[in-house]
């Protein structure tokens, strides 16, 4: 595969490497509190949800490198719903805020801006390979 075959190949490499890394910070944050290694007063979903989320991350995290524009998509949307139902726990009393969850969050944030960057990346050089 080349960059005349996928035009989202085009996207900066050091862009879709820190976005890979992005992915495995909030990973590791969820397998931490999947796996308990917070106290037990932490404010979160089942463990096994935070374990399968840190799973997703992971996963979503080696896929980023594809640079595929659907998936680039889909991880913007689903990143994207997961910090809305973070904020919608938080504001309830159900999360706690803490070093761990902030860095996870802003992790998430930046891989989130990161991913719509690239969506947009690839569906211009998408649009300009049709004509």
């Amino acid at each position: 595969m080349n960059r005349s075959q996928h035009p989202e190949a085009a996207i900066p490499q050091w862009a879709l490497r820190t976005a890979m890394a992005l992915a495995l910070v909030v990973a590791v944050g969820y397998l931490a509190i999947g796996l308990g290694f917070v106290s037990e007063s932490f404010e979160s979903p089942p463990a096994p949800v935070m374990v399968l989320a840190g799973l997703a991350y992971i996963v979503g995290g080696l896929l980023i490198v594809l640079a595929d524009r659907r998936l680039l998509l889909l991880g913007t949307v689903i990143n994207t719903l997961v910090l809305l139902l973070f904020v919608a726990a938080a504001v309830r009393g159900n999360s706690t805020l803490d070093l761990l969850s902030v860095t996870q969050k802003l992790a998430q944030v930046a891989l989130g801006v990161l991913l719509f960057w690239f969506t947009l990346w690839a569906y211009k050089g998408s649009k300009a390979q049709r004509g």
